[in-house]
């Protein structure tokens, strides 16, 4: 198996990125993924498509499908253009193939920019293990994700809201998401095995309508060695 690619995310507004992009990119496996909704800078033309291509050639993409709809008015939230899964998809694929992938932005900060939401959709795609958990369909939450459509749960189990923190006390948690389980706790341990999670620091877990809100310090489960490994 190959090792895998790295993925950067890099807005142009802050003063290093123009270095950091250079250096990265003198990877000659390496992909400027651009998901600005149009590629064009109103402050440098050194950010401009035509200057990218001249630059990177055929390893800088401009990818329309990973800009935000809403780039124009934060206060509506994030919001990817149509085709979005499909485009986080292929980014996946490189970082497969053990290509380095840049998502390149105009933002400075990135918790405030769409790129870390692009960033977190493809850290997903590439832990997919749809054989094994069937039941994940929604990793992460939060005002930035739009809202998701669980189908029918399976006979004997139930969907759980679920949220680890690998690190405590961090006010943000680093994985959320909707999982199914048979309790509180196994849509934990599901969550857990999904991610390669032997240990987390602090869980919880809730019912849809909340009738149910459970929470644990320290949980851990045995993975097997095919999930200790990564492998499929």
């Amino acid at each position: 198996m190959s090792k895998q690619g790295t993925l950067y995310t890099l807005g142009y507004a802050h003063p290093e990125t123009e270095r950091q992009v250079h250096q990265v990119m003198r990877d000659e496996r390496a992909v400027l993924v651009d998901i600005r909704l149009s590629p064009y800078s109103k402050w440098a033309a050194t950010w401009n498509k035509e200057a990218l291509c001249s630059a990177y050639g055929s390893r800088y993409v401009w990818d329309r499908r990973l800009g935000n709809v809403n780039y124009a008015h934060k206060e509506q939230g994030i919001q990817l253009a149509p085709g979005h899964e499909d485009a986080v998809r292929e980014v996946a694929s490189w970082l497969r193939e053990g290509r380095p992938v840049v998502l390149l932005c105009a933002c400075r900060d990135a918790r405030t920019c769409h790129r870390s939401l692009v960033a977190k959709l493809v850290q997903v795609a590439l832990l997919e293990r749809e054989d094994h958990y069937p039941g994940l369909l929604a990793r992460y939450r939060g005002d930035e994700v739009p809202p998701v459509i669980l189908p029918e749960a399976l006979p004997g189990m139930q969907w759980f809201s679920v949220v680890l923190w690998t690190r405590w006390p961090d006010l943000l948690a680093e994985h959320h998401g909707y999982i199914l389980g048979k309790s509180a706790f196994n849509a934990i341990e599901n969550m857990m095995r999904y991610y390669r999670l032997s240990s987390v620091a602090r869980a919880a877990a809730h019912t849809l309508d909340f009738s149910l809100f459970y929470r644990c310090a320290r949980p851990w489960v045995l993975l097997d060695r095919s999930e200790e490994e990564g492998e499929a």
